[in-house]
């Protein structure tokens, strides 16, 4: 009796240039509608500056609560819960709720200490 004849080897299909993902030292075409970052590739980063003269507006809301008097940096700390456009303005907003937290403790010791403790009369 003969043996059945075997089934041909199958053979993996070859990609297709042009489908698929972009090659990596190539940047990704953007999608129709969306804007496209001129200097993606060439300085090896794609943010843009931060506003504020490149400081971050939690840098800037920070260094303004030393001016005037902690109210920045409460504003920083609820803008550390609201907003979510740029990762890299968290650390200055941070900053600002730390310096919120410090600055209401010092606020309420020196509202509790009554005023024979604090200045003495000799």
């Amino acid at each position: 009796m003969a043996a059945a004849p075997s089934a041909p080897p199958m053979e993996m299909s070859k990609p297709v240039p042009g489908q698929g993902s972009a090659p990596p030292f190539e940047p990704a075409k953007p999608y129709p509608g969306q804007a496209q970052d001129t200097e993606a590739g060439v300085r090896g980063c794609g943010y843009d500056r931060l506003p504020c003269c490149g400081l971050g507006i939690g840098w800037v809301l920070f260094i303004l609560g030393f001016i005037f008097g902690a109210i920045p940096w409460y504003i920083g700390a609820l803008m550390l819960c609201f907003y979510r456009r740029d990762h890299r303005e968290k650390p200055g907003f941070i900053a600002c709720a730390v310096a919120a937290v410090i600055g209401t403790i010092i606020i309420i010791i020196a509202a509790v200490l009554p005023t024979e403790v604090r200045v003495h009369h000799y």
